[in-house]
């Protein structure tokens, strides 16, 4: 019969997997989700369907993104910016992320260029939401529904046509009108302080 020695060598391997097997619960759609017609843009593996150039999964990673414990993990620098290996037209965008310290700073683009660069919800310390790099009526910051850095925030985009609706952590934020043009490219920015993102998922609507 083992030792007592040897089950508590076991118990401590079994709960040191333990936060990798949670990470990758973390990207699994729900029963809903996947009857509305979602699918998973991370893995938490790696970087399919995304690139830095135009290799998707890029074979090499910069020095400022990383993933691990299922999570893209970007420390800062101004570039390069992740981007979609495709294009996106009308979409519903579901993800999370968490700064890991104030004064956090990235942004989400939708319907960018190639090299995605326009059209980004920011997310910059307290001016989390604001629209910037395109003309959109209707959108504003709004930093107060955000949570504290090191928690985890539920971000929902809606794209139809040239409106675009944008909620936090369950709260409708604002409903955007003018958005340009009919499709374009996901990315997430590098730029400031530390940020983590994690259960992107998406919703293609047909036109």
């Amino acid at each position: 019969m083992p030792s007592r020695s040897f089950w508590l060598v076991a118990g401590l391997g079994i709960i040191a997997l333990l936060p990798s097997a949670t990470a990758a619960e973390n990207q699994g759609l729900s029963p809903e989700e996947k009857e509305a017609g979602f699918v998973s843009l991370f893995s938490g593996k790696d970087l399919t369907g995304w690139r830095f150039g135009e290799e998707s999964p890029p074979k090499e990673m910069p020095a400022n993104w990383k993933v691990e414990d299922g999570v893209i993990r970007v420390t800062g620098g101004g570039s390069p910016h992740l981007a979609s290996a495709q294009e996106y037209g009308n979409f519903e965008l579901r993800l999370e992320w968490r700064g890991l310290k104030e004064k956090y700073n990235s942004g989400l683009f939708i319907r960018s260029g190639k090299k995605v660069g326009a059209n980004q919800i920011n997310l910059a310390y307290k001016s989390e939401g604001a629209f910037i790099g395109g003309k959109l009526q209707g959108a504003k910051a709004v930093g107060d529904l955000q949570k504290p850095a090191g928690e985890w925030n539920e971000w929902r985009v809606l794209a139809e046509g040239e409106k675009l609706t944008f909620w936090c952590n369950g709260t409708k934020a604002w409903e955007g009108t003018g958005l340009k043009p009919e499709k374009g490219y996901l990315g997430l920015q590098a730029e400031g302080a530390a940020l983590e993102f994690r259960n992107i998922r998406i919703r293609a609507i047909k036109e």
